[in-house]
């Protein structure tokens, strides 16, 4: 009864999956970057820091769809740590081209596009899965896929560093 009385809002987890999808983007922008001669990271620094205010106008978004639903299908508090950890994470991936403009650093190892590569694609699958949130039913694909992309994140990390060393 009270369900039908104040229903879920899933705007909140639309906004959220947009946020993800911000994520994919900003890492592709960067993938683009890396793959460029140094005279085109004036231009895609810009693409990038306009894209990272979007998604600063997303979270907000989020968090006004979260203060202004009555009932959300996961709890505000998990919405908005999903939201900023989504944001920071566009965040960290635009310093990247800012620092790659400031010391025009031209050579990358392999390494570089194949970890940009796996968080395109955890972005991807996250953005996939937010809107069945509410759900919370066969998640199983998603969580085995994650981790096994974040294991291999971590192993590809750590052979790129010792690539740097």
């Amino acid at each position: 009864m009270l369900q039908r009385m104040f229903p879920q809002e899933n705007s909140s987890l639309k906004a959220l999956a947009g946020l993800a999808d911000q994520v994919a983007e900003s890492a592709a922008i960067l993938s683009e970057m890396v793959g460029s001669p140094e005279e085109r990271y004036p231009e895609l620094l810009e693409r990038m820091l306009n894209h990272e205010s979007t998604t600063v106008d997303t979270l907000f978004t989020t968090m006004t769809a979260v203060r202004s639903s009555f009932s959300t299908p996961i709890p505000r508090e998990d919405i908005y740590s999903l939201a900023v950890e989504l944001n920071n994470a566009v965040e960290k991936l635009a310093s990247a081209a800012n620092i790659m403009h400031l010391y025009t650093i031209v050579r990358f190892s392999p390494k570089a596009a194949t970890l940009l590569d796996l968080i395109q694609r955890q972005a991807v699958l996250t953005s996939a899965i937010i809107p069945r949130l509410s759900e919370l039913q066969s998640f199983d694909d998603y969580w085995i896929n994650l981790l096994r992309l974040t294991k291999q994140a971590v192993r590809i990390a750590e052979e790129y560093d010792a690539d740097a060393l």
